[in-house]
């Protein structure tokens, strides 16, 4: 009897582990994910801080933020499950309706301090990856690796063998496994650099265009007490700026899992128009966001930082908060709410946080099925092929559009 080649499933994130479980539904032929990320032991830890705090869980890759801007960590998930095993929780687009009863809206009683004033201040109440633990779609995939349903290789992905447009062998640090269907789904950053590597250019234009992820302003707010919380975020607040960029603002209770002292207050543009890219240079691969750069854009951070000030130095932050430290470099909110535009634009491009929301690098190589163009067995289904960064959390559209390619590969199986 002739041994069916796998189908291959190349990163075991939040994309990956939803492709695996749908096609495992859908197909009895033999499933490997490439994966070398551990097992999360925190789905009952509810502190988003205190997750990401396990050091095994995730690792950086370099990135420039703005043009011209230095080199910055991204923190990516390395782990069984991605990005949803240690997330903030919050969703804040619709849920996935295959997925309804394992998330929940937060309530009063999941309120810290913090979330309680930016409710004060027009917030609402955030749905939440949350209901009686982590919604991780890693444990599904796990229980398939112990039913010995899938196999899991736990190294990374070096290169793609190919010949005449066709993928034929993945190589792992040790590995080589010969596929009959190849699935990506490594993120927004590696899966254009695995495919960059693996030379895939020559057959694929636009691998790497079009990057983006939301430009995000971070204010400090040492607190007058210190109260533990169960959450870290809970709340969030949506606006628009003059132009009707969507902007959303986000309250932390504290700054990581070592410092409950102070708070954190963030305002994010959901909506950018700048695009960056991901390219292979002569040293090393290169990730630019290239953030806030069309004049909409710009204009719209500068609206939403004078927001966040409005809302930090507002009477309900200010009950709570010391005062409000906008920079490590000891720049008072007064000197910074007075700035004038240009300064202020340069003070933002300085200070911009790094959300690991990467997403869109191969949106442009991929016809509406998640089918590379140009190669004849291999598909993307992670957050690189979305057409634009979402105006929310992104692991709700991440998850939704891995299904929809996972179910349109498993009917061309049967």
């Amino acid at each position: 009897m002739t041994t069916q080649l796998p189908i291959v499933v190349i990163g075991g994130g939040t994309a990956g582990c939803t492709v695996v479980s749908t096609l495992a539904a859908m197909t009895t032929r033999p499933i490997v994910l490439i994966e070398p990320g551990p097992s999360s032991v925190h789905d009952d830890e509810a502190a988003f801080f205190t997750v990401l705090s396990d050091e095994e869980l995730s690792r950086e890759v370099q990135v420039t933020l703005v043009d011209g801007g230095s080199d910055q960590p991204y923190v990516q998930a390395n782990v069984l499950g991605g990005g949803s095993a240690i997330n903030g929780l919050l969703l804040t687009g619709d849920e996935p309706s295959f997925l309804s009863g394992l998330t929940r809206m937060a309530t009063e009683a999941d309120c810290g301090q913090m979330a309680t004033a930016l409710l004060a201040e027009n917030g609402r109440f955030s749905r939440m990856w949350w209901n009686g633990g982590r919604w991780n779609p890693g444990r599904a995939v796990q229980h398939l690796v112990d039913e010995g349903r899938v196999t899991v290789i736990a190294e990374s992905l070096t290169y793609l063998e190919h010949a005449q447009r066709v993928i034929t062998v993945a190589h792992t640090t040790n590995e080589a496994i010969e596929g009959s269907l190849f699935v990506m789904c490594a993120g927004a950053l590696a899966t254009p650099a695995l495919l960059l590597l693996s030379s895939l250019e020559r057959a694929v234009s636009g691998i790497g265009d079009g990057l983006q992820n939301h430009p995000t302003i971070t204010f400090t707010l040492p607190l007058k007490k210190t109260i533990s919380q169960r959450f870290d975020a809970t709340v969030v607040r949506e606006s628009r700026s003059t132009s009707d960029a969507k902007l959303l603002t986000i309250a932390y209770e504290r700054t990581n899992a070592n410092d409950e002292t102070s708070g954190l207050l963030s305002i994010s543009l959901m909506d950018p128009e700048s695009r960056g890219g991901v390219w292979r240079s002569n040293t090393a691969m290169q990730n630019d966001f290239n953030m806030l750069a069309t004049m909409r854009d710009r204009l719209a951070m500068r609206e939403a930082v004078r927001e966040l000030i409005s809302t930090a130095t507002s009477a309900s932050f200010s009950a709570i908060a010391e005062q409000v430290l906008v920079d490590s470099d000891g720049t008072s909110v007064e000197v910074l709410d007075g700035m004038k535009n240009a300064e202020l634009d340069e003070w933002i491009s300085e200070h911009l946080s790094v959300v690991s929301h990467a997403a869109s690098s191969c949106h442009e190589i991929v016809d509406s099925d998640g089918k590379v163009r140009g190669v004849g067995n291999l598909y993307v289904a992670d957050s690189s092929i979305l057409q634009s960064v979402p105006p929310c959390s992104p692991a709700g559209p991440v998850v939704i559009e891995a299904a929809r390619i996972a179910r349109t590969i498993g009917e061309t199986l049967k």
